[in-house]
């Protein structure tokens, strides 16, 4: 097995990784040089801003105006031969069928995007990029503003394009590209969209093979990203190799010893898409700071492979080379290993401060999650429940590879090992010196259910250092390496239906406390605990919550959430341009030390755990920007948003011209799991806000 090293330093590093091996990072001159693009003419005529476009398979003709249904154009060839402007839309007749690629030009602009989607009735606009010779069936590069949705994609060569024995070339569904050096591409909605059958390549000619399959937002040049990528509602099956990937390689130099973050892509939200049987990954975030990886379905990623092959291995969800990424309401299953990995979900190397939160994993032949120990920091583990991970036998339920991503917390997960499993329930691999008692980086195991009736040992880095066991419940068989723990519980834990298994997050309640479960009540209290726990129950900060995933004891009435904006551990997650400012005259702010504000007079926005009926209330402080700069949005469960109503208070003045005031919103809506508090494009240092409740 060939596996690469690849040296990366983050500021923060502290470790030697040997990293999950990405292949060749700078992609060839001549697959960024516009070679993509079909159906384009020397001279692409500009047309009117603001008007909708029509393409019929059937009915059209290239030679007419194409702004009627009646008079629709017939081919791809005619909107890729053009440039559009913002406000733009051009729609693909439902039921027709194409085949080549759609690479239309032009950019949108903020609130005008340009949009390519569906008329009429019947089955969504079908494009097959099978002529292609590489490249997305649906194609946008150096482009900004766009929006595309409702059509069905497929890119399959009919050719062997693996590259088990020649390199392949890389495919894709959908594609938008970034390959102009240090240009910001904004504004990207992928949504609604059907793509399979896309034979990308496993091993690539000049391309890493991540950067290839369903649906790809990748950069090729130097300083070259992305700010605003949202990939939602999706369904991609049968794709080669990755199934959604994001990806932005030009934030560190050639060698990727340094790191730039404020050249990562950003704001990006991978949410309540279904990713089944990839031929590797399932969704793939590299080089983004602030993601969201939400209420995704992924089944069956790492389908293929092949022998010798340098990167043999798949997750289902994962972020690299990252920062401030969240991940959570995912499902994940049937994930294969080959040689090794094979997690649901992976916090791979250079992972600064990620959040693995009530997720469902179960039936992943590696394990639910592994820890690559290389270069990473400030992970959080927690409310997640894995049912019949690591079922090979070879990995751990949880992984630490090569190290620990210090610190790292575990806590409050639900972990459940059928009879006969060879699952290791917590499983360390790399040199001796990644697996040893002597492991630097410190890791807590707190709070959790270990449900072992199968066969496999534990091994873990940093036993009797760094390694902290507090207030678990280990029931079942008890190997000999179970461990320490002074304050452990060895009762059964009184599941409501034990060896409930499947699909669907309604099989978590199968693994509900029942009443008298010794886990009720008995765990430790944890700092910054979101105040929630898997199915949304309320978690006290000061009472001594339940072990495992469900809190079956939740306090009431439900606790305030208090964010003073003195760091990040009440937050969930946050655009990359918010920071917290503790700089003065205090004066100007009525003495509140720490505030949350935006680097940059770009739109930003931060995000807190939330549920329905609470109200939010917020201190903010103003230099000549109105309330209205600061509006606040709920969420469900699939990141549906709802502008939530604000009232503020008459400004009062303090110093120097600033004023506060207080904006306080109405009673969020049902099903809101999260709430965000959004800045809008003003100035970045005349609008802050200090204190943050949610009640």
């Amino acid at each position: 097995m060939k596996r690469r090293i690849v040296p990366l330093r983050l500021r923060i590093a502290s470790a030697r990784p040997r990293p999950r091996t990405l292949g060749r990072l700078a992609l060839a001159a001549a697959i960024v040089a516009g070679g993509l693009t079909a159906g384009a003419v020397s001279a692409p005529a500009a047309i009117a801003a603001g008007t909708t476009y029509y393409i019929d398979s059937a009915t059209g003709n290239d030679a007419a105006a194409g702004t009627s249904p009646a008079t629709a154009w017939k081919s791809l060839a005619a909107a890729t031969s053009r440039t559009f402007a913002a406000g733009d839309s051009i729609l693909l007749a439902r039921g027709g069928a194409w085949s080549g690629q759609l690479a239309p030009k032009g950019s949108g602009a903020s609130g005008a995007p340009i949009t390519i989607s569906a008329y009429g009735t019947g089955a969504a606009p079908s494009i097959s990029g099978a002529p292609l010779a590489t490249g997305g069936a649906v194609q946008l590069e150096n482009q900004s503003w766009w929006t595309i949705e409702n059509l069905a994609i497929t890119n399959n060569s009919g050719t062997d394009n693996f590259g088990a024995t020649t390199p392949g070339t890389a495919r894709a569904g959908i594609q938008v590209r970034n390959s102009a050096g240090n240009t910001t591409l904004r504004g990207i909605v992928i949504r609604g969209n059907t793509v399979s059958d896309v034979n990308g390549c496993f091993a690539c000619s000049g391309l890493d093979a991540h950067d290839n399959g369903g649906i790809v937002v990748d950069t090729t040049a130097m300083g070259a990203n992305f700010d605003g990528v949202l990939i939602e509602n999706n369904h991609v099956e049968n794709v080669g190799r990755t199934g959604i990937v994001v990806w932005d390689n030009s934030y560190f130099t050639t060698s990727q010893t340094v790191v730039v973050q404020s050249a990562l892509t950003s704001n990006v939200r991978v949410r309540a898409n279904t990713v089944i049987d990839p031929d590797s990954d399932g969704i793939l975030a590299f080089g983004t700071d602030g993601a969201v990886l939400e209420s995704n379905v992924v089944r069956g990623a790492g389908q293929r492979t092949f022998e010798g092959s340098d990167m043999p291995a798949s997750a289902g969800i994962w972020p690299t080379r990252g920062m401030n990424t969240l991940v959570q309401f995912n499902e994940v299953s049937g994930t294969r290993l080959h040689k090794t990995d094979g997690q649901g979900f992976d916090v791979d190397m250079g992972s600064t401060n990620t959040r693995v939160q009530y997720n469902y994993s179960h039936d992943n032949e590696g394990g639910f999650l592994l820890l690559m120990g290389g270069f990473s920091s400030d992970v959080v583990v927690r409310d997640n429940l894995s049912i019949n991970d690591a079922w090979g036998g070879q990995k751990g339920v949880i992984t630490f590879s090569w190290g620990v991503p210090a610190p790292v917390r575990i806590y409050n997960n639900t972990i459940v090992i059928p009879p006969g499993s060879p699952a290791k329930p917590i499983y360390c691999d790399g040199d001796a010196g990644a697996c040893a008692s002597s492991t630097p980086g410190q890791w807590w195991f707190t709070n959790n259910i270990v449900d072992n009736r199968g066969t496999g040992e534990y091994t873990y880095p940093g036993l009797g250092t760094n390694a902290v066991f507090s207030s678990n419940l280990f029931s079942g068989n008890h190997p000999v390496s179970e461990p320490a723990d002074a304050a452990k519980i060895t009762a059964d834990p009184g599941f409501v239906a034990p060896g409930t298994t499947g699909d669907g997050f309604g099989v978590a309640n199968a693994y509900k406390l029942t009443a008298g479960s010794p886990a009720i009540s008995s765990g430790a209290v944890q700092s910054a605990n979101g105040l929630r726990d898997f199915f949304g129950n309320a978690v006290s900060p000061t009472a001594a919550p339940s072990r495992g995933f469900h809190e079956a004891a939740p306090p009431s009435p439900a606790p305030a959430l208090f964010d003073p904006a003195a760091d990040w551990s009440i937050s969930t997650a946050r655009s990359a341009n918010i920071v917290i400012d503790t700089t003065g005259p205090l004066s100007n702010m009525a003495g509140d030390a720490a505030r949350f504000k935006r680097s940059n007079n770009a739109a930003g926005w931060i995000r807190w755990d939330a549920a329905p009926g609470k109200v939010v209330t917020l201190t903010t402080f103003h230099f000549s920007q109105p309330p209205s700069a600061i509006t606040i949005v709920a969420l469900d469960a699939s990141g549906v948003e709802t502008a939530v109503p604000t009232t503020a208070t008459a400004a009062v003045a303090t110093t120097n011209g600033w004023t506060t005031r207080t904006i306080t919103s109405g009673a969020l809506p049902a099903a809101t799991r999260a709430v965000e508090v959004r800045f809008g494009p003003v100035s970045a240092w005349g609008i802050q806000v200090g204190d943050v409740t949610i009640n």
